[in-house]
């Protein structure tokens, strides 16, 4: 109880910093480092709960400033990306879902650093929208980093940053319902889980104000580079241990 009352209390402060300051990376770097101090079922569980309650302040924001017609595309596929996500994970053991996790989570690690690295152009077919969509739905369903891939796919569509953002949220703030309740149906998510993530609520907040107050003076590019290095080694770790 007590590991997992701290771990709730700093997972809410980080998250609410992380989606105030630089928006995204957040279940990339959390995920991971969670996994070595709890069990993978819980720190996916917590994850997700928190991001679930972090994501309105983004619509809040950003309400209907998204793309419609990408919006359509692909929230019904990555709501079926979920599903199978959480398919391939329910009834692993402890010990297979961290080395899933740390492998998933490098990949998507080093994938972010390829997108810091080179500016991704791509095709507006709706096939395209629609593979991506299960991508991302896989990947937060394992990882909780849907966010890694719909991120740089839309900024590839020329859509403005404020387009990129609110559609991105759109998307993962429904598919992360969904999530969150197929999280609760394996075990993945308790009621002890629920009440901490919420009795830690204020630090969310806090931490979003608190990012929301620095994010003009941050280097954002070194911070996601801080960001993607502790994914990495979060990662190596769950795989070497």
């Amino acid at each position: 109880m007590g590991t997992l009352a701290a771990a709730t209390a700093l997972a809410a402060f980080v998250t609410g910093f992380l989606r105030g300051s630089v928006g995204g990376g957040i279940g990339l770097a959390l995920t991971p480092v969670l996994s070595l101090v709890l069990p993978a079922q819980s720190a996916l569980g917590l994850t997700g709960f928190l991001l679930n309650l972090a994501d309105p302040i983004i619509l809040r924001y950003y309400w209907r400033q998204w793309d419609a017609r990408q919006l359509r595309l692909i929230l019904p596929t990555a709501l079926i990306g979920i599903l199978i996500g959480v398919w391939l994970i329910s009834g692993m053991r402890d010990h297979r879902l961290r080395k899933v996790i740390g492998a998933v989570a490098l990949v998507l690690a080093l994938l972010q650093l390829l997108f810091m690295r080179a500016k991704i152009h791509v095709g507006h077919h709706w096939g395209v929208s629609s593979g991506v969509g299960i991508l991302i739905g896989i990947a937060s369903a394992v990882a909780n980093s849907g966010g890694v891939i719909i991120g740089p796919y839309l900024a590839g569509l020329g859509l403005s940053n404020a387009a990129v953002v609110a559609t991105g949220a759109g998307a993962l703030v429904t598919a992360n319902c969904l999530k969150v309740v197929s999280y609760w149906r394996i075990g993945f998510l308790t009621w002890e889980m629920v009440w901490l993530s919420l009795l830690a609520s204020p630090l969310l907040y806090l931490g979003s104000w608190v990012g929301w107050r620095l994010n003009a003076y941050l280097p954002r590019r070194w911070f996601g580079l801080a960001l993607i290095a502790i994914a990495i080694v979060g990662s190596v770790r769950l795989l070497l241990g």
